[in-house]
């Protein structure tokens, strides 16, 4: 084994350890001054070795696979060119800057074969990169994607990547034509054929080092611009995934009202956590969220793509005046040249007006569509949310229309401002007696109970949502099930109040709720709903204030009645319309019930089980579905910039054809009955948004022989 052997042909070789191992430190020390403003936040994140078989298997899944990029084929390929062959590739550069040791290594075993195949994978991949920097750059420079960022960075990143992988592969070339060629590099050795004939010896052997440098300077470059660019994420994607946020998508973090001394929700830099920061400098600029959110689709100011990168901006503002080696203690206390901590003004400026409008922090509906998207894992509705409960509990300074329902809620128990003594007036058209739990104890029959039928508010009090609790209650009652409902003594579970920020009135409303359920031991009951908002809340967010309940989505729980024969319908002839044909549906799926609990078929396979019924799909369905535009309390906001939410919905809902659009979310019912009635206005249509319960409850088999169809009470 030569010393340096492999680079014989390389003048001034032993230079290259000071060029690139000295940038090598200057990206370190680059690395450290980030992780100064890391330490300037709050200590909170997730432990590195708590779950971490679950984190491995992400790591692989999102980091290496990449699966959420191919959720847009051609980006997805066109990464993984450049990905992959910019990992590969490093073999190479690792092997120049050590000396060679990795090549003399690899040649040692089976006469040179490792090697061998080194150098034909290297080969390759090269040839991937270049194509794929060069379908990049027909992308950012003709195609051009609305959702792309167009930056000089960009550029200068792509031009980095594509120059040094170009100036390995020719220098590969020329020093084959130089000096003869070496087994496995078969597309250098392919180059260096007509260079032989094109020039003289010593003219290749001057390219060549001409080009062996420039590929190690901007190696060396790319280190150094590194820390400085969006393009950072190649290092910080990999711990951000690995601290991904575990806990389920749809439980906020939780806050603790008793501590006087802390910050309510988000207000500046200091108040993120370290892995809020991580974010900000992970973010890869790609433009995938912009492009999922329903605000920014519909002309608001929200872009949780700039909101993530101004978080970023001022990171990086408060790391001025920070060295890059910091002072020792001796000179702070000598000369009182403190660097140790980022600018206190930085860290102290508002997020809100800086990394975001005021307006953008109002207009998002808490959807998760942007954390759907997004390939490196970035939370952008929990930040978003933290501003807001600073803006409500610090500064008093949101929507004014939000007083009415914060007073309502808090008030009465509900956002709608009703008395609790109306809340079981939705029972009675029915023909059977819907009993409350409270009667069910008084009786001493709690045990034979089976099922608690949690209402929600918009089935207890609006009138278009009660017939969907009536048809639901219908499927209870045909399947026999032994139900109650809490009546009276149910309220709001607090969802709008925590999603708008107001975490005081939802913690009141969530410990009462608790405090009632666990009474009547319905921990060890099933609690069906058919609010997803209301199922999120309970068994999801509760058990941070100690309620731990089963919860089931009425879409779930009925596939299970129709699975079990506990529901029977008619068949498909008695379903039929007038001219014999079946009807067309389309199935908006809920946010809330989707994205953040993953529930996804069970509401297709009630469907499937109504006889005559023709599903149309959506472009945006499953958990890439477009909201309705009221969650995050939206619903009693209004909505007086671009166009509204529900609107756009209705439109990609009657683009399918569908004669009726299936909804499985109470808020999803208004908002899209609104959009179909304001749709269809003056032209006569008659699509019509209808709850699969109701669909389900319209096609019940009798429960006794002679008996006709079960009557559902509209």
């Amino acid at each position: 084994m030569t010393l340096f052997g492999p680079f014989a042909e390389v003048p001034f070789y032993p230079v290259v350890f000071v060029l690139f191992w000295g940038a090598a430190a200057i990206f370190v020390l680059a690395m450290a001054r980030h992780l100064r403003v890391f330490a300037a936040v709050r200590a909170e994140g997730p432990s590195p070795f708590a779950d971490i078989p679950q984190r491995f298997i992400g790591l692989i899944e999102y980091a290496f696979i990449q699966t959420k990029m191919f959720k847009d084929v051609r980006a997805g390929l066109l990464h993984a060119g450049i990905f992959w062959g910019f990992v590969l590739l490093t073999i190479g550069t690792a092997n120049v800057v050590t000396g060679g040791i990795i090549e003399q290594v690899l040649s040692i075993p089976f006469d040179g074969l490792l090697w061998t195949l080194v150098s034909v994978m290297q080969n390759v991949v090269a040839v991937i990169v270049l194509i794929s920097i060069g379908w990049a750059f027909l992308r950012r420079l003709v195609t051009k994607p609305k959702r792309l960022t167009y930056n000089r960075d960009a550029l200068v990143i792509l031009s980095m990547i594509g120059g040094v992988v170009a100036t390995e592969l020719f220098a590969e070339a020329f020093e084959f034509a130089a000096h003869g060629d070496q087994p496995g590099a078969f597309v250098s050795a392919a180059i260096a054929g007509p260079l032989r004939s094109a020039f003289d010896g010593a003219t290749l052997q001057s390219i060549f080092a001409v080009l062996w440098w420039a590929h190690i300077a901007l190696v060396a470059a790319f280190l150094i611009y590194l820390p400085f660019s969006k393009h950072l994420h190649i290092a910080t994607s990999f711990p951000n995934i690995w601290f991904r946020k575990l806990a389920p998508r749809g439980e906020l973090p939780k806050m603790d009202l008793e501590d006087e001394s802390a910050t309510f929700g988000l207000k500046s830099l200091q108040d993120l956590g370290w892995k809020d920061l991580l974010d900000g400098f992970t973010c890869t600029e790609c433009g995938r969220c912009q492009q999922a959110c329903p605000a920014w689709n519909t002309g608001k100011p929200l872009n949780p793509k700039t909101f993530i990168m101004g978080i970023r901006d001022m990171s990086v503002e408060a790391e001025h005046g920070l060295n890059l080696i910091p002072n020792s203690p001796l000179v702070r206390e000598t000369y009182g040249l403190d660097d140790a901590r980022p600018a206190a003004a930085a860290m102290a400026k508002p997020i809100v007006d800086e990394a975001i409008p005021y307006d953008a922090v109002w207009d998002c509906v808490t959807c998760g569509a942007c954390v759907e998207a997004c390939p490196v894992l970035i939370e952008h509705v929990d930040k978003i949310v933290g501003l807001r409960r600073n803006l409500v509990l610090e500064e008093s300074r949101f929507p004014q229309e939000l007083n009415a329902a914060f007073r309502s809620m808090e008030g009465q128990g509900n956002p709608w401002g009703q008395p609790a003594s109306t809340r079981l007036d939705w029972t009675k058209p029915l023909p059977f007696e819907v009993p409350t739990v409270a009667s069910v104890a008084a009786d001493g029959t709690l045990d034979s109970l089976e099922v608690l039928y949690w209402v929600g508010c918009a089935a207890a009090f609006d009138e278009r949502n009660r017939k969907v609790a009536r048809a639901f209650a219908t499927c209870l009652n045909a399947a026999r099930i032994p139900f109650a409902i809490l009546g009276q003594e149910e309220s709001c579970t607090g969802d709008p109040a925590r999603r708008m920020g107001n975490d005081y009135v939802y913690q009141m409303l969530a410990g009462g709720n608790i405090e009632t359920l666990n009474r009547y031991r319905m921990g060890e009951r099933t609690i069906v709903t058919a609010c997803p908002h209301c199922f999120n809340s309970i068994g999801t967010e509760y058990g941070q204030l100690g309620g731990h309940f089963r919860v089931i989505h009425h879409a779930a729980y009925l596939r299970e009645l129709l699975a079990g024969g506990r529901l029977r319908v008619i068949d498909a002839d008695a379903m039929s319309d007038g001219n014999g044909t079946g009807r067309s549906v389309t199935l908006h799926d809920s946010c809330y019930l989707t994205r953040y609990n993953g529930i996804v078929e069970e509401p297709r396979e009630v469907l499937a089980s109504v006889p005559g019924l023709e599903l149309r799909e959506m472009d945006n369905r499953g958990r890439n579905t477009f909201c309705c535009g009221a969650g995050g309390g939206r619903m009693w906001m209004e909505e007086t910039r671009g166009t509204r939410i529900n609107e756009a919905r209705t439109a990609q809902a009657l683009e399918t054809g569908a004669s009726t659009v299936a909804t499985e979310c109470p808020f999803c019912m208004t908002m899209l009955k609104d959009g179909l009635e304001a749709a269809q206005s003056g032209t006569g249509g008659t699509v019509r948004a209808i709850d699969i319960a109701e669909l389900l409850a319209e096609s019940l088999a009798p429960t006794q022989p002679g008996e006709r169809a079960l009557p559902v009470l509209q």
